[in-house]
């Protein structure tokens, strides 16, 4: 009975919203229009000093109008009405390891450039992605950030009945190999390594 209950609430673990309320607002530049939008009001509502959007290579088509899901999602965004001074696109290259730890690096160091310590963000990730979007970003920042997260509504499934949908069964028990798959197996590298970005490949 405990099992299946812990199976039943699997979705709403994975699907954490823990903001902090900072000052910049991360979005996960692949995910869907209906997330994107979510994301725009949370940024509208609140007093975010600045949206960044993150992401790699669009791998959804075959000849993609914007090359990364960062700057995807930015022109989707503006179309929406967001202001282009609160806007900064951090678009990130292929990874072999690991895109969410890779995106997450590339916004501390963003934040390092620009002399930020002791940031506050929060991250809006899809649905049942969220935790393991917190977890890996706490992995590539240090103690002194604060990371806060949302977790979009999923349309596609309900988080109280997942399993009742082919999409919420695929969503949720694929997330959970995934988180399981980070606290297990996933070796960051040390902090500023290398390893951290060994997803970057340099062509001749």
């Amino acid at each position: 009975m405990v099992a299946i209950l812990a199976l039943r609430n699997l979705a709403n673990y994975l699907a954490i919203t823990q903001p902090e309320y900072g000052q910049y607002l991360v979005v996960e530049g692949w995910q869907d229009e209906h997330s994107l939008k979510q994301a725009l009001t949370l940024f509208q509502d609140n007093q975010y000093e600045l949206l960044i959007t993150t992401g790699g290579p669009d791998t959804r088509h075959i000849a993609p109008k914007y090359k990364t899901y960062a700057e995807q999602s930015a022109a989707f965004l503006l179309k929406q009405g967001l202001d282009s001074k609160k806007l900064f696109v951090i678009a990130t290259p292929a990874s072999a390891q690991n895109r969410t730890f890779l995106s997450a690096v590339f916004v501390r160091e963003w934040f390092e450039s620009q002399n930020i310590d002791n940031a506050s963000l929060d991250i809006v990730s899809n649905a049942v992605h969220a935790r393991r979007t917190l977890t890996l970003y706490k992995m590539a920042f240090t103690s002194n950030t604060q990371i806060g997260i949302y977790a979009s509504e999923p349309s596609g499934y309900s988080l109280s009945k997942w399993w009742e949908t082919s999409d919420g069964a695929k969503s949720v028990l694929t997330e959970m190999a995934g988180m399981m798959w980070v606290t297990c197996c996933f070796n960051p590298g040390e902090y500023g390594s290398h390893q951290e970005k060994w997803g970057i490949y340099e062509r001749d």
